[in-house]
């Protein structure tokens, strides 16, 4: 119709139609902006179900021509809330422009108008076409993936109805069919034989093109709507003959028939016959009125029921009742079908998607405190946790800024105006997000059941991509999704098809109600549910290492649509403090030129200097060692995608060369070099006493090279190749005669395997070790010495875990198991600050082991955010036959802070004293110094 409010006040004007009798008024809206939602009110107010065609006029192709098609999208999403509550029907109608319909370009429209649809009205139903009326037109748009979309196919008459019903039950059953429209009949009541024509080939409803109505040709569509009312079923035995056309309809809750009738043109009468002795008390039902108390002749003779109506007129509605089982004197047959249907989850992923279209139109922009955690827990347990925090800044279609306004070193606030920027590691942002309004191919999603998230009755829906080898890094996991509003509740997601640095990355983001005023609110369809947590854990190959990274981000103080949005942004661009920008490559700082405007930096800086220095000192040295130098570091070092790390501090060097993707594969090569080029003391304890006569002095170093793989997304394997050098030399108490070991080279070949999820870090390794010389030494006559000792082997395993408590609290524990085989002095697991067991208070080369145990636990705590204080505790189980250990007990505590300077500077202290064993009493202390200069591109 071109005036739905005159139908409306037509029907107001007469007999109200009840909720089960529906007559559907459609009519058309071009959506430019121009159309009338709001007339579907006041016919639902009338008793009609509103049916709204909406035109879209968006040339083909509709992905170049996306900025006309979102534009009607718009109109469209407030046309359908105009009508909102009044069980509107939107049909969707592609007229384009310019260029002929295809179906990959429809589809993709029907995907984008029934989320919008959904979103606006969320009791809406969604139609599409009218489409050609026939097979082949059903299946290319349902090859587009559609059905989840679909409620309803309108289909131009003049096709084979019959074989599109057929199509359609089989790409879709339980989708009704709509003819769209038929032409209105020469007489009014003639579309009563049009629609049970329709009916009969397949069509649940007609639709009529009439562009104005009066009540006379509006009455046989009212009788119609209330006589057809309910579930009925067209049944060819039950209809009469003796007619041009006769259709019965039984009705599935007492059998009754409604059955219409066409007579023959300008018939002066119609006899019928009906073939079923069960029929009885026929009425003639008046299409104006309604009643069925018209007088005409019936009869029954031979088991059938005869009729006669004298001018029938151009159709007939009769009412005709079906005898009770008792007067047929026979027994009442009682059927009970008992199914909880279960919702498909392309349905599921559609209300979905629904709540997030509607609710990103709610959304212009938002503002709040983002908080970031960055979390990496070191070998054994412990570890150090950076946080920035800062104003963040949405608007839709912008993606966001944020501000680095504050710099956390565990708990610890950076002192200086200028914070640290260090390299921004994430992985590659992903070709497509699951659920992600696209309509595209990417993910395949299963419905695994349901479950209860954080006190909501959710869907559990698990998604993971359609070719995992596709090009485009894409996800795998579980998305939960409320039961009652159908917004998300939670997600749990691994990316696949990792590149760079970053070899695993799951995330798992929480989602929390919030109110218009940005506060925490009850779940419901007006609550804005937005992703307020997002935990992930991360691994990452930095120099031929696995490091375990965990990221929190917290939204906080949020302020939905507020006022001066635009003017606190712009002064935050103002400032001076390190900003960032949400780009499709992913996080990008955004930068000031010389008039003082951000710029967004294309190629990130991968340099970055350290000025470092302290102070160690223990048992191993005569005097506190002074340290000063330099830490340089390039993550793309010569735009080759190697990095590069050189430190030197006094005596001490370091240098790492490593390839995080050889040859473009997930395997990673590296080599380093290393070396302490001052001697430390390497005193012997045997049998309870510290044997200083055999004390002598070291020093060494070592080239390795580096070959590792991800296996899976959660664990490593590395293989090293080590060439280690060590010098020996005599202590100020070396005896006269003692023999010192001769300097030589040894031989590694070492392999690791690292397991990390959920902050559990496991790690087990095993080496095999030679030493190019190996004769003997020691005092005259010692039993020590073997030359099979030239090779050995050990092996190692731990597990540890960080718990990340609340104001920068940290607890960690960690387990080790230590092991080897034909193991001497120079060979055994050593303790100490730098050993190879960490042990608090204890110097280095005082005690060594052949095998043992350690437990290793620390809790962190800060006073205000100018002091980190950490507390210590190791233990070490040690054995060592030959100088007496049997599970003999190690034991240190320890004590260490970290304090903020101002010029850019940190201060990291530690003080460990030996409570039980060989050492006890013993004190090891270091205090370390790191200054941030500059990186350069």
């Amino acid at each position: 119709m071109e005036d739905p409010r005159a139908a409306a006040d037509l029907l107001a004007a007469g007999p109200a139609l009840a909720e089960d009798e529906p007559l559907f008024v459609a009519w058309s809206a071009v959506l430019d902006g121009s159309g009338d939602g709001t007339a579907a009110r006041a016919l639902a107010e009338a008793g009609a179900r509103p049916w709204l065609r909406v035109i879209f006029r968006t040339p083909r192709p509709i992905r170049q021509n996306l900025e006309g098609f979102e534009a009607e999208i718009r109109s469209l999403a407030a046309l359908v809330a105009a009508g909102r509550g009044t069980g509107l029907t939107v049909q969707a109608v592609w007229q384009p422009s310019s260029g002929e319909a295809d179906s990959a370009d429809l589809g993709y429209l029907i995907k984008r108008a029934a989320v919008v649809v959904t979103g606006a009205a969320p009791g809406a139903r969604f139609a599409v076409g009218p489409l050609a009326a026939g097979a082949d037109a059903l299946r290319s748009l349902y090859g587009e993936d559609v059905a989840a979309y679909v409620d309803t196919v309108a289909l131009r008459p003049g096709g084979d109805l019959a074989v599109a019903a057929s199509a359609l039950a089989e790409l879709d059953p339980g989708v009704p069919l709509v003819l769209d429209a038929v032409s209105w009949p020469s007489a009014p009541e003639k579309v009563l034989a049009k629609a049970a024509e329709g009916r009969v080939a397949g069509a649940a409803m007609t639709l009529f093109d009439r562009p104005a109505i009066t009540a006379e040709e509006l009455a046989p569509l009212v009788t119609l709507a209330r006589e057809f009312a309910g579930d009925l079923s067209y049944n060819a035995a039950a209809s009469p003959s003796g007619a041009a056309g006769a259709w019965a309809f039984v009705r599935g809750a007492d059998l009754d028939l409604r059955v219409v009738v066409e007579p023959e043109p300008d018939a002066e009468s119609v006899s019928l016959t009906f073939d079923d002795a069960q029929l009885a008390s026929p009425r003639l039902v008046d299409l104006t009125s309604g009643e069925d108390d018209i007088v005409f002749d019936q009869s029954r003779g031979g088991g059938r029921l005869f009729l006669t109506v004298d001018a029938p007129g151009p159709a007939l509605v009769l009412r005709v009742d079906r005898l009770s089982a008792q007067e047929l004197q026979g027994l009442d047959e009682r059927i009970e079908v008992a199914d909880e249907r279960q919702m498909p989850v392309e349905e599921i992923l559609r209300r979905l998607q629904a709540f997030e279209d509607r609710q990103a139109r709610r959304i212009d922009r938002y503002q709040a405190r983002n908080t970031l955690h960055l979390r990496v827990q070191g070998p054994g347990g412990g570890g150090i946790e950076a946080t920035y925090a800062g104003d963040f800044f949405f608007r839709r279609g912008e993606g966001f800024d944020w501000v680095w306004e504050e710099f956390y070193v565990d708990g610890v606030r950076w002192r200086s105006k200028s914070l640290p920027e260090l390299p921004l590691f994430q992985p590659e942002k992903a070709a497509a997000l699951p659920v992600e309004i696209r309509f595209t191919k990417e993910y395949e999603y299963r419905l695994r059941g349901t479950d209860t998230v954080d006190g909501r009755d959710c869907w559990v829906v698990d998604f993971e991509p359609v070719d995992p080898d596709a090009t485009g890094n894409l996800f795998q996991g579980t998305v939960w999704v409320d039961r009652e509003i159908y917004s998300r509740v939670r997600t749990r997601a691994s990316q696949l098809g990792l590149e760079g640095e970053v070899i695993a990355n799951e995330e798992t983001t929480y989602f929390s109600p919030i109110g218009e005023d940005g506060a925490a609110t009850a779940w419901g369809r007006e609550a804005i549910v937005l992703p307020l947590r997002i935990v992930s854990q991360q691994t990452l190959s930095l120099f031929s290492a696995t490091v375990p990274l965990e990221r929190e981000t917290v939204l906080s103080a949020l302020v939905i649509n507020g006022e001066g949005f635009d003017e606190a942004r712009e002064a935050a661009r103002a400032s001076d403090f390190t900003m960032v920008r949400d780009t499709a490559e992913g996080l990008r700082y955004l930068r000031k030129d010389q008039e003082g405007n951000r710029y967004v930096e294309e190629e990130q800086k991968t340099s970055r200097l350290f000025l470092v220095g302290g102070v160690f000192w223990d048992g191993t040295v005569d005097f506190p060692l002074p340290l000063a130098g330099l830490n340089y570091l390039d993550f793309d070092f010569k735009d080759s995608g190697n990095q590069l790390n050189v430190f030197f501090a006094g005596p001490f060097i370091n240098v790492n060369l490593a390839e995080p993707e050889l040859f473009g594969s997930r395997w990673n090569a590296g080599a380093a070099a290393t070396g302490f080029f001052i001697d430390t003391g390497d005193e012997l304890f045997r049998d309870g006493r510290e044997v200083e006569e055999e004390e002598i002095e070291s020093r060494g170093g070592a080239v390795s090279l580096f070959l590792g793989r991800p296996l899976g997304k959660y664990s490593k394997v590395d293989f090293t190749y080590r060439l280690g050098w060590t010098g020996f030399s005599e202590a100020d108490d070396t005896a006269e005669g003692f023999v010192l070991p001769q300097d030589t080279l040894t031989h590694t070949g070492q392999l690791e395997f690292f397991f990390n999820r959920g902050g559990y870090n496991f790690e087990l390794s095993g080496s095999l070790n030679r030493r190019a010389d190996w004769e003997f030494w020691g005092l005259p006559g010692n039993d020590e010495f073997d030359p099979d000792q030239e090779e050995f082997a050990r092996w190692q395993a731990s597990l540890s875990k960080t718990f990340w408590l609340s104001t920068f609290k940290a607890f960690s524990v960690g387990i080790e198991h230590f092991d080897g085989e034909n193991l001497d002095r120079f060979s055994r697991y050593d303790f100490g600050l730098f050993g190879d067991i960490s042990l608090n208070g204890y110097p280095g080369g005082l005690v060594r082991a052949e095998e043992g145990q350690a437990l290793h636990l620390s809790y962190g705590l800060n006073a205000g955010d100018q002091l980190r204080l950490e507390v210590e505790g190791d233990a070490v189980w040690a054995t060592s036959e030959d100088v007496g250990l049997d599970s003999e007990l190690l034991a240190g505590i320890g004590a260490g802070g970290t304090v903020a300077l101002p010029w850019q500077m940190l201060v990291n202290f530690e003080v460990g004293y030996a409570l039980d064993g060989p050492a006890e009493g013993e004190v090891a202390a270091r205090i370390f110094f790191l200054k941030l200069f500059k990186g350069k591109r």
